[in-house]
């Protein structure tokens, strides 16, 4: 059943008795991301309310933040309240008041409505005007002022965690083993090192581009999203706990035999007979390409186990277009690193055997890394 507060009440009858009546409905700016979770809480639990209680004396209108030409509006609200500029979701009442968030639009939303009824019936008020909206400019600067925020470190600790991944550092190191034994002249290996790391970066782009696309393109289905969530965020509990027993086991062993978390015996086999075909056909330039997407993606059992709930938590994060996309290149550049930083040092001479001690010597580390990593990422899927 419909009702308005003793206060709107109020309000509208002693406008009624002086004549100061204003037809006009409080207007709430509704800004918001499609796929936001906390939008859709805001969508479900909280809106449903103000439209029962005020019907047609309010009217939402509804801005996408993640069209650019919306994210300026946006901008000059925050500047004109002081406010945070990290937030997913927020609601301008009446040009007058901004409010931000989930929980504070569920306990505050109401009564900042039925202030702006209040104040509407004031003798001689006239209506707030809009504020003045930022230049494009700096709509770009604040849109690039926002990467540097919780989402941005996390996928960055988690290209560079992955990157560090023994599953690839061990496969690369193969890679070079080949070269070593291949015959073939300086420049020919530095164009297949190269292929091949480039091939890595592209391949493991595309597959994260698509992931992400999958997951955006269906906001219909919240439940099923915030469903695969938890279900990544537990998963994320047992790879910790066995990274961090694979540190502790490989320390006091020294054996790879003693990790639990690595390529499966045969899909390592086909890794390294693939690699083995690949660079005896074709060019350098080829060769390289092939190699590197095909072990890219065979090796993904492994190193998906941190690509997966980063791309999922950048959907949950609510992101905007340009910035998801920004940030998977970020997570994919942070990858690629490491293995283009090993390269590098064998191009330059550095012996196989020594980049093989440097790999045990840092397998604890790495594994340590790792586990840090997934339980953060169990701990940020699994938040509301």
């Amino acid at each position: 059943m419909r009702f308005i507060s003793l206060l709107s009440l109020a309000a509208l009858s002693a406008a009624a008795d002086t004549g100061a009546w204003d037809a006009r409905p409080v207007r709430l700016d509704l800004f918001f991301s499609p796929g936001c979770p906390e939008c859709e809480r805001v969508e479900r639990e909280v809106l449903p309310e103000v439209e029962d209680r005020f019907g047609e004396l309010c009217e939402i209108v509804r801005h996408d933040i993640s069209r650019a030409e919306n994210l300026p509006l946006l901008l000059a609200y925050q500047r004109r309240f002081g406010a945070s500029g990290r937030v997913r979701v927020s609601v301008a009442v009446d040009r007058e008041a901004l409010v931000s968030g989930h929980r504070a639009m569920a306990t505050g939303l109401c009564d900042r409505v039925d202030e702006a009824l209040a104040r509407r019936q004031e003798p001689g008020r006239e209506p707030s005007p809009p504020p003045t909206e930022t230049t494009p400019l700096e709509a770009r600067e604040a849109a690039l002022g926002a990467a540097s925020s919780l989402t941005f470190w996390v996928v960055a600790a988690g290209g560079l965690a992955d990157g560090f991944n023994p599953c690839a550092v061990s496969t690369l190191i193969f890679f070079l083993s080949l070269l070593a034994v291949s015959g073939a002249s300086r420049r020919a290996r530095l164009l297949l090192g190269v292929s091949f790391v480039a091939a890595s970066f592209l391949t493991y782009t595309a597959v994260g581009l698509g992931l992400l696309s999958l997951a955006r393109a269906a906001p219909a289905f919240p439940a099923v999203r915030r469903a695969a969530e938890a279900a990544l965020g537990l998963a994320m509990l047992p790879l910790a706990a066995l990274s961090f027993r694979d540190a502790a086991r490989f320390r006091r062993s020294g054996s790879p035999a003693d990790v639990a978390l690595k390529i499966p015996s045969g899909i390592k086999r086909a890794i390294h007979a693939f690699m083995d075909g690949r660079l005896r056909a074709g060019g350098p330039v080829a060769g390289g390409l092939a190699a590197g997407a095909g072990v890219t993606v065979l090796e993904s059992v492994c190193t998906g186990q941190g690509y997966l709930p980063t791309l999922a938590y950048i959907v949950k994060s609510g992101a905007a277009p340009a910035r998801v996309w920004a940030l998977l290149i970020t997570y994919n550049i942070l990858f690629t690193l490491p293995l283009a930083a090993v390269f590098a040092c064998f191009h330059r001479g550095a012996r196989l055997q020594s980049l093989i001690g440097w790999s045990r010597r840092n397998l604890a580390a790495a594994k340590v890394l790792l586990g840090l990593f997934f339980a953060a990422m169990a701990l940020l899927l699994l938040a509301p």
